[in-house]
C-alpha cells in the first residue's frame, strides 16, 4: 500500500510549512489528484489518519480536488477529455500516442487551520 508512504509525506510537508508559519493545528488538508495519478482515494483517506497521528495534521480532514485526464493530439493539436482512459487515439486524425497534458497530478493545494 504506497498511499501510507504518501500520506506520510503530505504530512511531512504540511508539518515543515506550519512549522514555518508557527501554526500548531492543521484542520483539514486539501490535495488535488489526478486521474492517472495511480493513488487510490480511499487507501490514501485510510492512511490519512494513521500518517497524521502525533503531528500538527492529528485528526485533520483530508480533502480531494479531482482533475480530469487531458490529452492533446501531437499530430493535429486537438485538446479534449478522452471518453475513458482506454479510449486516447485522436477523434480527428489517425494519432494513437497523446501528450497528457493534464491527469497526472498530486499537489497539495491548501491546509485549513483554526482562527
Amino acid at each position: 500500500m504506497h498511499e501510507l508512504s504518501i500520506a506520510l509525506g503530505i504530512v511531512q510537508s504540511v508539518s515543515e510549512q506550519a512549522a514555518a508559519r508557527g501554526i500548531t493545528k492543521v484542520e483539514a488538508v486539501t490535495i488535488r489528484i489526478g486521474e492517472l495519478s495511480g493513488v487510490d482515494k480511499s487507501a490514501l483517506s485510510f492512511a490519512w489518519e494513521l500518517a497524521a497521528a502525533g503531528s500538527v495534521a492529528e485528526g485533520s480532514r483530508l480533502d480531494f480536488q479531482d482533475v480530469a485526464l487531458k490529452v492533446k493530439c501531437p499530430s493535429c493539436g486537438v485538446e479534449r477529455t478522452p471518453p475513458s482512459t482506454w479510449e486516447l487515439a485522436c477523434p480527428t486524425c489517425p494519432a494513437v500516442a497523446p501528450d497528457i497534458t493534464a491527469g497526472r497530478e498530486l499537489h497539495i493545494v491548501a491546509m485549513e487551520v483554526p482562527e
